[in-house]
């Protein structure tokens, strides 16, 4: 005798769950404000900040696995994007290709983001191990020459 199971019921019902949780906006959490940064409304920008693609007004690759990010009009809003492999090119020729995840261009884990190095040979992926935004006084500490 045969026994077949069906598992794409719960399957499908445990992947709703998991979205539903996903999608649930409850006080506290993230919330937008006009510079196209986030930031949680209950803690400190530097402990849970996220900010959106579209909002990125320069980049700096500082070395082969870090590049830095100006988010917003003034030159406070710096996030630093620290990858696993040493992935980045000092070439400015080769540009970035950001691919944001899940359906929205906010970035606050390295979940949140797809980063490739494009060349005339290929697109070379990164490994985002953190991402997170600097502080009032590490932005003030950067070089010139690594301001993005």
């Amino acid at each position: 005798m045969t026994m077949k199971l069906n598992i794409a019921a719960p399957v499908g019902a445990l992947a709703a769950l998991a979205l539903a949780g996903c999608a649930a906006n409850t006080p506290g959490q993230q919330a937008a404000t006009g510079s196209g940064v986030m930031a949680s409304a209950t803690t400190p920008a530097t402990e849970r900040a996220c900010f959106r693609v579209s909002g990125i007004r320069g980049q700096k690759i500082v070395d082969r696995s870090t590049v830095l990010f100006r988010t917003s009009v003034g030159p406070q809003d710096v996030f630093r994007m620290d990858m696993r492999n040493a992935c980045l090119s000092t070439v400015s020729s080769d540009p970035l290709v950001l691919i944001p995840s899940g359906g929205s261009d906010i970035v606050c884990n390295r979940m949140d983001l797809d980063v490739k190095v494009a060349s005339p040979i290929g697109a070379t992926p990164c490994l985002i191990n953190e991402v997170r935004k600097l502080t009032v006084a590490e932005v003030a500490a950067l070089p010139n020459d690594q301001r993005p």
